[in-house]
């Protein structure tokens, strides 16, 4: 056949125009460009000019013809032949839409011929790219103009054993894109692509028995067998043949697997089952290489990731490895691998085998936790379950953690948990999951523990590792749970057991407590945290097990009664127990009290003895040793605290030992060095017992409560404290800051360069405490502490809430108006305008005065400890006095956002009054954008409670200025923020150190994720009704309901979604474009915020979709953009038809608008033709950008994805994207 006969034309792509005058002599050309782009010699201008010839040779009206030419040329070297491939593959991706049907014939003929004439001579580069090329052409025309495509794949199948690599690799990427990828093209024809997949992959016999009313449509296959029974014939003739040593046999058959796991996805099960495929794999599966191995489990994982499977399905596909032979198959792989997992001399393959392995038995435990009652008899297992078993115990915990995972669920099976096998296995999984509860990541980095050597091999980042290591945590939590729930008598008396001995035996080892050798995260502080963990988890089951006890009531009883008075005997043992290390002693107050409070509540008697030992708690200070004084003060805060959780739970009874307790405290108060934040709590813990109690009438209660408020109400109207806030200036004078600017100055602050190496003299010394004894005098801690101990754990409506509200009732007034200018002036502060009358060197001290110092986990480069240790022990340097001024000034505003939070419980007393939404808004954003990310985003968290607690009766009344001047400030701020941080990488070198710029952007991710979550809570119309915001106002108008009918209120939310579709955080841009998708519907009339979706926020979507930083997001975007089109007829039409480009092609533009306005879309065929219409901007296709920018993809499948997963952390992108001059300005 004459091919070269049917040329096509240029493709009308790109628009550049070449001159067609070069013919044959071009080739000698691209040879020398070819040569001069990869000649280490060659100049960046040679390979420029080369580079833009090939590029130009693409384009040529004959380049289709001279690229099949070039590849089919045995005689030219390969390079030049795969360039020949890449014109052909350029004719085919840009320039198909504009070819006649025989020219698009001539080009198939090609890629026919082209695979027919492949040699094993041939670089398997060329193959695969001869294949590429097919399958581009069968994702556009097969099942359309192409319907032979199958007899001409049988046909080279049976040519040899590279023909058949072809026809492997063909099956496998169509496989792949039209089912398991959003692959643009095959998208835009994925009905017509399913049909002719399915019908040539199943045989005909079950094809009819599938789909008996099939139509009788065009037939595309051949034959009878169906490209399933063929792959699993050749998989036996290799299996069969010399696959060890015949590398051509061992890599068909690894290729054919991976064509079948591609398929399993999406095959119906019968046709797995009638071709026996599973068992041709575990054929595979049980040859000793390694690499088949690896491609056999991906296959059996395929089909056992497959959700819902009917009943008979059930019994076809999974039962069958329950068979004796399957476990013992799946037992010897994987002792097979354990042999060389030395982690000192790792077999990287058997390893990564392992992992596969543990992730396909995992899914087979969780499939017998579904339906155990189909497994029929014979089944082994118990092998299955010992197998399990054998695997949670595995060193490595990546391996480990998925069988952990489905033990947490086979647990909860009745049918699983109560056969023999797994009852006698409770006491080893016991075992193991209390061992795993060690906090891995606290032990020191030159540890030589196996398991932590194996999550170092495992897990690169450090984020990573504690997102890892805390799913690992739960999940062991979890089975302690389960099983103390299951068999809580035994378990508890077990569990309590080990602690007992634990907690006598601590320093057997080792050397006893010294103050002076104090750390954090000692070995017995490790020890005592993971038992404590155990305990925790097992008091958990308890009160799972007490809430659900009944189906025999007097044993149950009997029990309960039994494990109280073991739980008491213990508590009591341990409170005999002395522990001098202030870390372990705060643990095990907090475990007596969670004792007392859940599993003991009537118990008064041992609620009374722990709190004599709690008062009685306190160790020596010694504050030479900053870390152990650091440790001691905060057991003496924690032991305030719990004693109020104890006050909750025995109001009565601490209130008949009232005047008792009330001597008691004095005299701790007195005895002891105690600050006024202890002096509070203890004031708290009083109020709370006169609050809670049911013993006072309520007058009485009323009349003493109101006493003991009294000190707030006379410190909030004391006239000096109202003088101090009357200005800026008088705010820092009644902290002792008015003279900061002169201090500055005369101490030379702005000629030191290491403020952390200078120290303080004597007067700064003085003015750094008067500092601190300033603020302290404030009466916010008091507020906060008493606002705590009448608002916490209280239900809105009980009596001791309606107490609560009354009272406060009277004192918000008097509060509001002085704690409205505390936070103003608070806010101000870190406004460099009100510094701008200093010289420039004492603002610049001033901005470096404002700048904190934080430790970021996976970025900052010293520990957590390190960090602290470094801060602690700065206090006396200038660094140190530049930590008391901002901490004074963070602490003052951060109490203010807790206070006005805590008001909020008081709803309409706080809510209802008049006037004022207006200065609250003033106060709390006025000076907002001077803050940084970090205290924005505590800010943000205060007004996110603030908005959504607010009754549905006064959400016209306070909510509007609330709302816009919030997200006034946070569209200002980040959009701020992020061009800042963009242009810092673009500048920045590439040998800079990162730490802070990473740090700084990790911050602003968090601000703005947490900004786009509060605009899902706000315009997410279709949360759960059973939701606590619906919950409030159930028969109410729903708050998403009132903003959209709010224009002054959600214009300023669209304004920040529409700036937040361009910040480079594709997890705040898919939640944000989810949000814009499910609101756009509320605006189907004519209005100004329909013309702003589709001006604005088109244009936002449309130049993020073409950046390759939003490869990930390309979906949604594409979403979004095809829902605006289907808003209006004419405005995205023109949007578009503005593109570089477009008006050239008017009449492409309304076809692929037409089509996807016609009826009966589906959402993926709608994205895929918005990808397909914007595709040619710069004439780069928008997923080939993806390809070039995407970074490598790490070696984590997805369920070790799942198990690491975290908040996204930053990553610092050079400024290496193209210039994509009319795409980016293409707007303006």
């Amino acid at each position: 056949m004459d091919s070269g006969s049917k040329t096509p034309p240029q493709p009308i792509t790109n628009g550049g125009s070449v001159e067609h005058g070069e013919t044959q002599h071009d080739l000698s050309q691209v040879l020398q460009a070819l040569e001069a782009i990869y000649d280490p010699h060659s100049s960046n201008e040679t390979r420029k000019h080369a580079s833009a010839y090939l590029e130009n040779a693409r384009r040529l009206p004959e380049a289709p013809a001279h690229g099949f030419n070039l590849a089919l040329n045995k005689a030219q070297p390969p390079p030049l032949r795969h360039y020949g491939l890449s014109m052909l593959e350029y004719s085919i991706k840009y320039g198909w839409e504009d070819y006649t049907i025989e020219q698009g014939e001539a080009l198939r003929h090609y890629v026919i011929q082209l695979a027919q004439n492949i040699s094993e001579e041939d670089p398997v580069y060329l193959r695969n790219k001869v294949a590429q090329l097919w399958t581009e052409i069968a994702k556009r025309t097969w099942g359309a103009e192409w319907r032979d495509m199958d007899e001409q794949l049988v046909q080279l199948w049976g040519t040899s054993l590279h023909h058949q690599a072809v026809v492997l690799y063909i099956l496998e990427t169509l496989s792949e894109e039209i089912f398991n990828r959003e692959d643009v093209t095959a998208g835009l024809r994925g009905n017509d692509l399913g049909r002719a997949c399915v019908e040539i992959f199943l045989s005909a016999a079950v094809l009819k028995w599938h789909l008996p009313t099939r139509d009788k449509g065009p037939n595309y296959r051949c034959g009878e067998e169906g490209w399933l029974k063929r792959l699993c014939d050749l998989l036996d003739w290799c299996l069969s043949n010399d696959y060890e040593k015949d590398e051509r046999i061992r890599t068909c058959a690894i290729k054919i697997l991976n064509t079948l796991r591609a398929a399993m996805t999406w095959v119906i099960p019968k046709a797995i089952t009638a071709t026996d495929c599973i068992e041709h794999v575990c054929k595979a599966l049980a040859v000793p290489v390694v690499s088949l191995q690896q491609a056999s489990v991906e296959v059996l994982h395929a089909i056992y990731s497959r959700p819902h499977l009917q009943d008979d399905e059930f019994v076809d596909l999974v039962c069958p490895m329950f068979t004796p032979g399957s476990v013992s198959l799946l037992r010897e792989v994987y002792r097979w691998t354990l042999a060389d997992m030395n982690i000192h001399d790792l077999n990287e393959q058997k390893y990564t085998l392992c992992k596969k392995l543990s992730e396909l038995s995992s899914n087979l435990g969780n499939f017998i936790e579904q339906k155990p009652q189909l497994i029929p008899e014979g089944s082994d297992l118990p092998g299955m379950f010992n197998l399990l078993f054998d695997m949670l115990r595995n060193p490595s915990l990546v391996v480990s953690i998925p069988i952990l995972h489905s033990w947490t669920k086979l647990l909860r099976s009745r049918i699983v948990r109560d056969s023999d096998t797994v009852t006698q296995l409770i006491g080893g999984l016991l075992e193991t999951c209390c061992s795993r509860l060690i906090r891995y990541e606290a032990l020191p980095e030159d540890t030589d523990d196996p398991t932590m050597l194996f999550l170092n091999e495992d897990v690169d980042t450090v984020p990573e590792r504690h997102a890892f290591l805390g799913n690992y945590r739960r999940y062991c939590v979890d089975v302690v749970e389960v099983i103390v729930r299951r068999t809580p008598v035994e378990a508890i008396h077990h569990i309590l057991g080990q602690a007992e001995n634990l907690f006598q035996t601590l320093y057997t080892d080792q050397p006893p407590f010294q103050a002076h050798n104090f750390a954090k995260y000692s070995t017995p502080v490790l020890r005592v945290d993971a038992q404590i963990t155990v305990i925790d988890a097992a008091l958990k089951g308890y009160l799972k097990w007490l809430s659900t006890h009944g189906s025999d009531p007097q044993k149950d009883e009997h029990d309960r009664s039994t494990m109280q008075d073991s739980f008491e005997r213990w508590c009591s043992k341990v409170l005999h127990t002395k522990f001098e290390d202030p870390e372990i002693a705060k643990k095990i107050i907090q475990l007596m009290v969670a004792f007392s409070t859940k599993a003991l509540p009537d118990r008064a008697g041992f609620a009374l003895s722990l709190l004599e030992y709690i008062l009685g708690a306190a160790l020596p200070d010694n504050p030479n040793l900053p870390q152990y004084s650091d440790a001691v003060k905060d057991l003496e805060r924690t032991c305030s605290v719990e004693v109020q959780k104890l006050a909750m739970a025995f109001p009565d009874q601490f209130m008949a030992v009232y005047n008792d307790l009330e001597r008691k405290i004095n005299n701790v108060l007195s005895t002891q060095t105690t600050d006024d934040r202890q002096r509070m709590a203890f004031s708290a813990f009083l109020l709370i017992i006169v609050h809670r109690s049911t013993t006072l009438d309520r007058a009485t209660q009323e009349a003493r409560m109101r006493e003991m408020l009294i000190t707030v109400k006379e410190a909030w109207q004391n006239e000096d404290f109202t003088k101090s806030l009357a200005s800026f200036q008088s705010f820092c004078d009644m902290l002792a800051m008015g003279r900061l600017p002169d201090f500055f100055s005369a101490h030379n602050f702005q000629g030191v360069q290491d403020w952390s190496s200078q120290p303080l003299d004597n007067e700064g010394q003085v003015m750094q405490a008067s500092i601190l004894e300033r603020s302290q005098q404030l009466p916010l801690r008091l507020t906060k502490t008493l606002l705590a101990a009448s608002t916490e754990k209280l239900r809105d409506g009980s009596q001791e809430f309606e107490t609560a509200c009354v009272l406060w009732a009277e004192a918000i007034p008097t509060i509001l108006p002085n704690l409205l200018q505390l936070v103003s002036h608070a806010q101000a502060f870190n406004n460099l305008d009100n510094w701008s009358h200093l010289p420039e060197e004492l603002q610049q001290v001033v901005k470096r005065v404002l700048t904190d110092r934080f430790w970021q986990a996976g970025i900052s480069t010293e520990s957590r400890d390190d960090f602290f240790a470094r801060v602690s022990g700065s206090k006396s340097t200038y660094e140190g006095f530049a930590s008391t001024v901002r901490g004074t000034v963070r602490q003052i505003r951060e109490t203010c956002y807790f206070i006005l939070y805590a008001l909020t419980r008081f709803r309409d007393f706080f809510y209802g009054i008049p006037d004022l939404p207006v200065p609250l808004s003033q106060a709390l954003f006025g000076n907002a954008h001077a803050l940084s990310a970090h205290h924005l985003s505590v800010l943000l968290s205060v007004s996110t409670q603030l908005i959504e607690g607010c009754p549905a009766n006064l959400r016209a009344h306070f909510l509007p200025p609330m709302i816009s001047g919030l997200f006034g400030e946070l569209d200002r701020k980040i959009t701020l923020e992020w061009d800042a941080i963009n242009r810092q990488i673009s500048e920045s070198g590439d040998n800079e150190n990162l730490s802070d710029e990473m740090k700084t952007e990790s911050i602003l991710r968090q601000l703005t994720y947490s900004a786009v979550s509060l605009v899902s809570a706000l315009l997410d119309y279709q949360q759960h009704p059973d939701s606590p915001r619906n919950a409030q106002s159930r028969g109410e108008q729903s708050l998403w309901k009132f903003i959209i009918e709010t224009p002054q209120v959600l214009e300023h939310i669209l304004m920040f979604c529409k700036n937040t579709i361009r910040v480079r955080d594709t997890r705040c841009v898919a939640l944000v474009v989810r949000v814009l998708r499910s609101t756009l519907v509320r605006f189907q009339e004519k209005s100004p915020i329909r013309d702003f979706y589709c001006i604005d926020i088109l244009q936002a979507a449309i130049t993020s979709l073409h950046e390759p930083y939003f490869v990930d997001v390309q979906k949604d975007l594409a979403g979004l953009i095809a829902a605006i089109i289907h808003l209006d007829e004419d405005i995205p039409r023109s949007i578009i038809m503005s593109l570089p480009g477009m008006p050239d092609k008017a009449y492409r533009v309304d076809r692929k608008l037409a089509v996807l306005r016609g009826a009966n879309q589906s959402e993926r065929m709608q994205r895929s033709i918005v990808l397909d219409l914007l595709s040619s901007v710069r004439g780069v296709s928008i997923h080939e950008q993806g390809k070039i920018e995407r970074a490598k993809p790490k070696k984590k499948t997805a369920m070790q994805e799942q198990y690491m997963s975290v908040d996204e952390q930053p990553t610092i992108v050079r400024g290496t994207s193209p210039g994509l001059s009319g795409v980016a300005d293409m707007f303006s």
